[in-house]
């Protein structure tokens, strides 16, 4: 950071008491927009260049990565190898004691938790920067050379965002996961030794299954095709091989050949396969000549994993060496549980995906829960299951196939047949309302002969599928096909989402709606003959507050999702239950960065999920008027809130392309992103840009929404409930952490940058006259804009809210955040937002020296300020250079005829228009991006 830099830092954060002070004794003072205002004015004198204003972010984001190792650290807890290695034995070693060892084995021996990396966008940072995080959370890195070095680093997320980025970044998250597992297994199994002396040789591992959806979830997406699909399967095969080969080569007995051969043999038929697959095959030949390479090479395959599986456990008999019956012992569990792939895989669409494809079978004219065909449509999934024969099909089925649904099974089929007939796979379904979507699932299982290995779960995630959740499984239930597939697989297996629920319901009523569905499921084990039927619920969400994370680690976490009155009721009935969770993108794998990161988050995930279950009376579930009650409150604001018009004006503010891209994946749904298009509901934006635009404004309404206003409705019974209460102790916790990252006067700077009246007002004390005018103009624009009136009622409603929050906690004394932030950080989290409305406002100003000009393209000059007032810039800017080219240099033949003595120069090119206002205007939005996602680091997750 330069001397000019350092003493605007030192300047802007004397005059940022002065103007909290000045708010203070004059309520009407904003003092994030006094403190903008006085930025952009020495801005425009020239005290303060955008070259040390440049200087400042590179500083303060500097800092937000600091801040964000420092949270992530809190978060994640202990990452030393000998200690978690140390505290994983002794979960084991607890978990066993008085227990005989086929009850241990039993314990081990079982898939008890999950995790499923996916490919969400939230790659907000670099590569290089998430490995100076990932130092800051194990050590390796000082905050000193963080700081130092961050500079050096890519400041933006890697560029090349594509569906291969994305892959190759999960199958090393994956990597690491499972070299976790190893140390996982080699703890469980000393354990056993040290336990059970006599039996330990014979112990079986399983305890944790990794799975991915990345290429495989089709839900929104049209850029992955089937034989994307079929490729990077086959891709995680060799890359699961060779990691086989090369641990085998560590530990094998002296003079082992067997094992040695059939590794080095299938590891050689799935690095064929990926060199016949690259490039992918995509005409009718290429894959008819695939097709016929798959069947001739696949003669010898069925049997090695077998014959692999059978030679270790001769050696783990005969091997007398105790380390290297452990060592066996281990590559055996991670061979059963990886076997051909670095993960399970989950595949993934849309309902009505499923519908489609199943219309004519059963002439579905209307939504299948539509009250006046929905017996009808039941009863017709039903019958096509009574005469449902298995069919078999080929790579050339897949690529004549039109429709989605039967497609995916097809694919499904083949990676059965010819990568992995063992490991199951399972099929997501977004938007499962109702009872008939999973029976049309079902349909195509039996239809394509997959049934045995699928499992098939339905997504609840919305107000009505959270509610009427626990309905639909009973329903199905009661459907012969469904109950004989469930005894069949013995497993059902749902999805609950927290991202979704989280924005329409608001993240605490989603927690506690979901908590409702997984007592109504466990519940329905006491109604049918489940008991040898495990249950396995995939809590789906993000790092954020707002999609789920509890900001207390991964054992809180888990506690939020699965809580201990779960728990309790689980073991009561004594239902076998897995729990997964996902990792989602950037932020997500940032847990499995390193193999130590890997094994901490391992570790604290068996920590939770391997202690007894606490016998805690909590008067939540007892006196269930209240907490209705409570949950009501909460959910009805976040409904009305999600529903209306001026929260997506709010919403829409600073627009999803405030922050850069962060995946491959579109922000909006794919039938938006036209240049000034305002959104008209708020499911155009998916939830993770949703979350984004909140932490980007300083307000995280969907974490602290409600809360306020339902202890205003009931101050006494909140407290009391709050006093004896751990589950309600447990929830707000989050809100109190988003609260400690919500500020009202954010919204209200941010927004006033809106009204007209703010310009009218600066242009009235403005002494330049060309600023003045400008300011004149801008507030006009501001005025078609036509969002301010919008913006002051939605600010009215969530202020509102917040400061019966803040009331509430006032003259209380609050426990600890999980995190606390030092001074140093809220100074430069608040100074960062100062920044931005500081060149926001500079943008704003350059906009009115757009020059008039025709229509181009079907867009008018006021069209395009309405695209740089939503901030979608780029495409604007696109267009403007477009529309104002710059005229290349070029010579005149001094040989020419007709004596030429006229030589444009640059005003006839636009020269001006693009270097002043055009360049300005993008340089600016760069620095704004880049605030972004320095606030991202402050926040702690990206959306």
């Amino acid at each position: 950071m330069n001397n000019n830099s350092k003493n605007i830092l030192r300047d802007i954060t004397g005059e940022l008491e002065e103007c909290l002070r000045l708010s203070s004794e004059t309520p009407l003072v904003n003092p994030y927009q006094q403190l903008s205002y006085r930025l952009l004015t020495q801005m425009k004198s020239g005290e303060a260049s955008m070259d040390s204003i440049s200087g400042l972010v590179a500083e303060l984001s500097a800092q937000g990565l600091v801040s964000r190792g420092r949270r992530s650290k809190a978060y994640l807890k202990e990452t030393g190898e000998q200690e978690n290695r140390a505290l994983l034995r002794r979960c084991f070693l607890q978990a066993g004691t008085g227990l005989d060892f086929d009850a241990y084995q039993a314990l081990v021996g079982r898939e008890i938790a999950g995790i499923v990396v996916t490919g969400h966008p939230t790659f907000g940072f670099s590569h290089e920067q998430y490995s100076l995080i990932a130092g800051l959370i194990d050590g390796s890195v000082t905050e000193a050379r963080a700081r130092d070095t961050a500079g050096a680093c890519n400041g933006r997320p890697d560029q090349n965002l594509s569906l291969e980025y994305e892959f190759d970044q999960a199958e090393k998250a994956l990597l690491n996961l499972q070299r976790a597992t190893a140390i996982l297994y080699e703890e469980a199994a000393g354990a056993a030794r040290e336990l059970f002396p006599e039996d330990w040789k014979k112990i079986d591992l399983k305890l944790i299954t990794a799975a991915s959806w990345v290429g495989f979830d089709v839900d929104g997406r049209d850029d992955i095709t089937w034989m994307t699909s079929v490729s990077f399967r086959h891709r995680m095969a060799s890359l699961q091989c060779q990691e086989y080969v090369t641990r085998w080569n560590k530990i094998r007995p002296e003079g082992e050949e067997v094992v040695t051969g059939l590794l080095d043999r299938v590891a050689e038929i799935f690095a064929e396969d990926v060199a016949r697959l690259t490039p992918v095959p995509d005409t009718t030949d290429a894959v008819r000549s695939f097709a016929r390479y798959i069947v001739e090479s696949r003669a010898e395959t069925e049997s090695i994993l077998p014959h692999i599986l059978s030679q270790l456990d001769k050696l783990i008999a005969k091997e007398k060496d105790e380390a290297q019956v452990a060592g066996l012992i281990v590559f055996r569990g991670l061979l059963n549980n990886f076997r051909t792939g670095v993960s399970h895989i989950h595949f993934r669409l849309n309902s009505v995906q499923l519908h489609n494809a199943i219309r004519p079978l059963v002439a579905l004219e209307k939504d299948p829960d539509d009250p006046t065909g929905r017996r009808r449509y039941m009863k017709a999934a039903s019958k096509l299951l009574d005469h449902m024969q298995s069919r078999t099909i080929g790579y050339e089925s897949i690529l004549h196939e039109q429709t989605t649904a039967r497609r995916l099974f097809m694919i499904i089929a083949q990676i059965l047949k010819y990568i992995d007939p063992e490991t199951p796979i399972r099929f997501l379904i977004a938007e499962s309302d109702t009872p008939f979507t999973v029976l049309a699932a079902l349909c195509y299982a039996r239809m394509f002969g997959v049934d045995h290995k699928v499992d098939i779960s339905p997504l609840f995630e919305t107000d009505l599928a959270l509610a009427r959740g626990a309905e639909v499984i009973e329903e199905l239930l009661e459907n012969p096909h469904y109950f004989a597939y469930v005894k069949k697989r013995k497993r059902l297996c749902v999805q609950a989402g927290y991202s979704d629920a989280g924005r329409y319901l608001g993240q605490v009523a989603a927690g506690l709606a979901i908590e409702r569905l997984r007592i109504k499921l466990i519940k329905l084990w006491d109604k049918f003959d489940l008991e040898d039927v495990e249950l396995v619920i995939f809590d789906t969400g993000g790092e954020s507050l707002g999609r789920g994370a509890h900001p207390g680690g991964f054992g809180a976490r888990l506690d939020y999702y699965h809580s201990p009155e779960a728990r309790r009721l689980i073991a009561e009935r004594a239902i076998a239950y897995k729990q997964e969770i996902s990792l989602q993108g950037g932020d997500g794998y940032l847990w499995l960065q390193t193999p130590g990161l890997a094994l901490a988050t391992v570790t604290r995930i068996m920590e939770n999920l391997l202690a007894p279950v606490e016998e805690v009376v909590d008067p939540f579930y007892e006196n269930t008027d209240w907490s209705l009650d409570f949950f009501m409150t909460v959910k009805g604001f976040n409904n009305e809130i999600s529903a209306n018009r001026d929260f997506l004006q709010l919403i829409s503010l600073l627009g999803t392309d405030i922050s850069y891209p962060s995946g491959s994946r579109m922000t909006l749904r794919q039938d938006e992103g036209v240049v000034s298009r305002p959104l008209e509901k708020l499911s155009q934006v998916r939830a993770i840009p949703n979350n984004m635009l909140l932490h980007q404004l300083g307000c995280l309404a969907n974490s602290v929404g409600g809360v306020g206003a339902a202890i205003f409705q009931d101050d006494h019974g909140f407290w009391k409930m709050y006093d004896q209460s751990p589950r309600l102790r447990h929830l707000m916790t989050l809100v109190l952490t988003a609260l400690d990252l919500s500020d009202e006067d954010f919204l209200g700077a941010y927004t006033s940058l809106f009204r007209p009246r703010y310009w009218m007002h600066s242009a009235r004390y403005e002494e330049e006259s060309h600023d003045h005018d400008r300011m004149l103009r801008l507030a006009k624009m501001l005025e078609t804009h036509g969002v301010y009136e919008g913006l002051n009622r939605i600010e009215l409603t969530l202020r509102e809210d917040l400061m019966y929050l803040r009331d509430a906690i006032a003259d209380r004394e609050m426990p600890p955040l999980p995190y606390e932030r030092g001074e140093e950080e809220r100074t430069s989290y608040i100074l960062l937002h100062v920044l931005r409305m500081t060149l926001v406002q500079k943008i704003f100003l350059l906009i009115t020296r757009i020059p008039r000009f025709r229509d181009h393209k079907g867009h008018s000059v006021d069209d395009l300020v309405l695209g740089i007032l939503r901030f979608q810039v780029e495409p604007t800017l696109e267009l403007l250079r477009e529309i104002f080219p710059l005229e290349g240099d070029y010579d005149i033949d001094p040989l020419n005829p007709e004596k030429i003595t006229y030589k444009g120069d640059n005003a006839h090119g636009y020269e001006y228009e693009n270097r002043e206002i055009f360049d300005e205007i993008g340089e600016t939005y760069s620095l704004v991006r880049q605030i972004s996602q320095a606030l991202t680091g402050f926040v702690g997750a990206l959306g």
